[in-house]
């Protein structure tokens, strides 16, 4: 079993994301205000910004599955990797390349929290989820070579075809979402990067009815997340060639 590293030198994540789903009629349109506010007490510049969706009349966005879960507000700061955003059931909290660590990431999931709790627009959370999105260009894909990953159809080994997956995996009380696609690219700071998208999402079975169960179930989320990526995904060749830290 692959030894779980705290940190990698090389790191291939390019997105981590902390969202929680709710239903709270004009929580949606309460919300960015408030965190705005609350955000800058933190940094002396914070910018909001309306996305697409916002432009969508709301009677069409409420009967659409597609739609329910679109942020319409979007807010950011030149003085951290992070992204908040707010849509009609739906508060995320993004942290993009390079990644902040998991102790400052959940600092800000537990500051939007803070936020949401005391306003008292959205007394119960519905299903809240960690989402870690990896680019893997350690071969050139489609390449399957770096994930303890074996598929064949027939007599075809899917090893260095192209593919898009997803597949949900039970792990006692969570479960994990995860999709892989390879050939795939990212643009990130650097410019447009190509390689293998290892999106791996986790979340609890029973969603939290309070928010003080959401606050307690993030460090097991995370740990869990961990877990399984590195003891179950990756190859312990590929873990060396992103050189960990243990």
């Amino acid at each position: 079993m692959n030894p779980i590293p705290i940190r990698l030198k090389n790191e291939p994540l390019i997105e981590a994301i902390w969202q929680v789903q709710f239903d709270s009629p004009g929580a949606g349109d309460a919300l960015p205000g408030l965190l705005y506010a609350s955000l800058r007490k933190q940094y002396s510049e914070v910018r909001l910004q309306r996305l697409p969706a916002a432009s969508i009349p709301a009677i069409v966005a409420d009967t659409e599955p597609s739609l329910q879960l679109a942020a319409k507000v979007r807010l950011d700061t030149p003085q951290a990797a992070f992204i908040w955003q707010i849509g009609d059931r739906v508060a995320t909290v993004n942290c993009r390349k390079p990644y902040a660590g998991w102790t400052r990431f959940k600092e800000c999931i537990l500051d939007l929290i803070q936020t949401m709790e005391e306003s008292g627009l959205v007394p119960s959370p519905q299903r809240h989820s960690l989402r870690y999105i990896d680019l893997l260009a350690l071969d050139e894909a489609p390449d399957l070579s770096a994930l303890q990953l074996t598929m064949q159809i027939g007599a075809h080994k899917v090893k260095r075809l192209p593919l898009q997956l997803r597949v949900e995996l039970p792990d006692g009380e969570f479960v994990h979402i995860v999709q892989i696609a390879t050939p795939a690219q990212a643009q990130l700071p650097e410019g447009i990067q190509q390689g293998s998208i290892v999106d791996l999402e986790t979340l609890s079975r029973e969603h939290a009815a309070t928010w003080g169960q959401v606050r307690d179930q993030l460090d097991m989320l995370h740990d869990r997340s961990k877990r399984l990526f590195f003891e179950h995904l990756l190859t312990a060749q590929a873990t060396q060639l992103l050189e960990p830290e243990l």
